[in-house]
């Protein structure tokens, strides 16, 4: 349909002005009969008014429907606790009936969706139960955020509802209705489980470091375990850990020393108590980087600038960074014994000179540089480095640039709190 943004109205009014205009121009006698008179009044009329509903820039407004089936999310647990747990029997039975079920919901008209805890999408068919942790708050909104765009009309979540990361899932959080198929046994099994392990991805060689062990327990209360750190089938550690009553989670901290630098694999187990149904539960691998120690940086100004203080707040929030602070134009002169493996440079070399023994002093240690030019910065000196850059300024004049968020850009929004940030950023 051809429609404006304009009220209906102005469709008179342009019709009014081609009529206006072409009674303007034929009216008067003419030095042709009467019938092409009026043939050329009928064109002109047409061709304003025509011109004139142009202006009103219409357009071709099309509506179209679109069907989408409902998608259905088969969500299945395929942890190991429900190949240990649930009956053999019933799990046959569920696995073979899944594949029954996906199919009578695509012949009610339904997409169909079957996700694991491992695969993103997996065919009912091929369930393995191999999972060795269980996220279903993951679970969950990963099908969630899958469908966003879908008519998202149901989740079916199988599972014995052991989780050991992430959060479980609360009643009435689920945005969709959420349909549960229970698996695992209600008969509670004896058995001592190592849940987590928290630890520090980095260590410093040396250094002591935390290593935390959860250990989760069945059937055990009032016992104790025993609980064991190696390295490459070394004992490193082990102690005897209580198992009080009232509680189905304990936790034990192990404080290591870091060794020579390089990867280390630690594993922590709990050892096998007298009547536990499985011990494939009571091991977990901790992965940690030992490295020589922080890496020392410098961070050097020609003055005093609001990047000085960006740059360090980046760079003291690693706390694998060594940081050294040192403004040409203030304060005390970097130390003779001061050492770095790396250093950023804030508009260094600066003009009139400022900061030569700095500059100086960076060279002569040949570690990694940034250079962050700017206004203050001397060019043909920097281009005289060698850094593999060469800067050629157009004349003196710079450009303070702030960040201004395009609003005709929709693959992913700022918050309005980062965009006032945005605002108040110095150039």
């Amino acid at each position: 349909m051809l429609s404006t943004a304009f009220s209906p109205w102005f469709i008179l009014l342009c019709l009014a002005v081609g009529a206006g205009y072409a009674a303007l121009l034929y009216s008067a006698q003419a030095p042709w009969s009467r019938a092409v008179n009026y043939g050329l009044a009928a064109v002109r009329f047409v061709t304003v008014s025509f011109l004139c509903y142009l202006l009103l820039a219409p357009f071709f407004k099309t509506s179209t429907t679109h069907t989408e089936a409902p998608t259905v999310v088969l969500a299945v647990d395929n942890s190991q606790s429900v190949g240990l747990f649930t009956p053999q029997p019933a799990l046959s039975a569920f696995t073979a009936g899944l594949p029954g079920l996906a199919a009578a919901l695509r012949d009610q008209g339904f997409r169909v969706e079957t996700r694991t805890l491992t695969r993103a999408e997996a065919a009912p068919d091929s369930l393995r139960f191999t999972a060795g942790r269980t996220d279903l708050g993951r679970l969950l909104t990963d099908a969630a955020e899958a469908n966003a765009d879908r008519n998202l009309a149901a989740v079916v979540l199988a599972t014995d509802g052991l989780v050991n990361q992430g959060q479980e899932p609360q009643p009435g959080e689920s945005a969709v209705p959420l349909f549960g198929v229970a698996l695992g046994d209600s008969v509670a099994k004896k058995d001592v489980r190592l849940t987590d392990l928290l630890y520090n991805r980095v260590a410093f060689s040396g250094n002591k470091f935390p290593l935390e062990a959860e250990i989760g327990y069945e059937g055990y209360a009032g016992g104790a375990a025993t609980v064991e750190v190696r390295e490459g089938g070394r004992v490193l550690q082990s102690r005897r850990v209580a198992l009080p009553a009232g509680r189905q989670l304990v936790r034990t901290t192990f404080q290591l020393t870091a060794p020579a630098p390089g990867k280390r694999r630690y594993e922590v187990r709990v050892l096998p108590l007298a009547g536990e149904f499985t011990a494939l539960n009571n091991a977990r691998t901790a992965f940690v980087e030992v490295v020589k120690g922080k890496l020392r940086v410098l961070l050097a100004g020609a003055a005093p600038h609001p990047d000085l203080k960006a740059l360090r707040a980046a760079i003291l929030a690693n706390d694998n960074f060594d940081l050294t602070l040192a403004v040409a134009s203030v304060g005390a002169p970097l130390p003779a014994t001061a050492s770095f493996d790396v250093a950023v440079l804030h508009q260094l070399p600066a003009r009139g000179g400022l900061g030569q023994e700095l500059l100086a002093r960076v060279r002569a240690a040949r570690v990694p540089v940034l250079y962050v030019l700017g206004a203050q910065s001397d060019f043909p000196a920097f281009n005289q480095l060698g850094a593999g850059l060469r800067v050629q300024p157009r004349g003196t004049q710079t450009d303070e640039v702030t960040p201004l968020p395009n609003p005709g850009f929709a693959r992913f929004n700022f918050d309005d709190e980062t965009k006032r940030r945005f605002a108040e950023y110095p150039p």
